[in-house]
């Protein structure tokens, strides 16, 4: 049974968003296109974002806004498209940013490694923690960001699911995700 994304402490939620996203090159999904899963019910396949539902439904963004639901386009106004378009936006950012704490986190180790060695050999290991806590803070400015792009989401999200009735089966991210991010 999967955790819902409220109860999921804010280290873990970001780790996991970064390991996905660091680790989704790999996968393919059965269109033959890279699957990036992003948030639990939420991913990036090709050059669509993919929100499931409850069952086999779904719903797929274009980056453009265009919104389908099961297969079927949905007629949208202006508005309803920006919004979309605003969730799509956010989506790719939240993946984006996953796989720069990825690879940050992973340099960040190589660092603290490469420190270590550097400031045993000199004597000072007392330098060790110093440096190595100013490069997490690189980390953490990187998880900060991350978590506004899921707040942002969020209230496209609720935006979407307000005007677009039809799209409230896939709204599942939850007020607290945000606020829980930041702590």
């Amino acid at each position: 049974m999967k955790a819902p994304l409220s109860l999921l402490h804010p280290a873990t939620l970001l780790a996991v968003l970064a390991l996905t996203v660091s680790n989704a090159g790999c996968s393919k999904s059965p269109e033959r296109s890279l699957h990036v899963s992003v948030i639990d019910h939420i991913s990036v396949v090709g050059d669509d974002v993919r929100v499931k539902g409850d069952g086999e439904h779904r719903a797929d963004i274009a980056a453009d806004g265009a919104l389908s639901i099961d297969g079927k386009a949905q007629t949208l106004s202006a508005a309803q498209q920006a919004i979309s378009r605003r969730y799509y936006e956010q989506v790719v950012g939240i993946g984006q940013d996953g796989a720069a704490m990825g690879k940050a986190g992973a340099a960040m180790a190589g660092q603290a490694v490469s420190t270590a060695f550097e400031e045993l050999s000199k004597g000072k290991p007392e330098e060790i923690g110093k440096k190595v806590e100013a490069e997490a803070s690189k980390l953490q400015a990187q998880a900060m960001k991350m978590c506004d792009r899921v707040a942002s989401l969020r209230t496209a999200q609720d935006e979407l699911r307000a005007s677009l009735p039809a799209f409230a089966p896939f709204a599942k991210i939850d007020a607290d995700v945000a606020k829980d991010c930041r702590r």
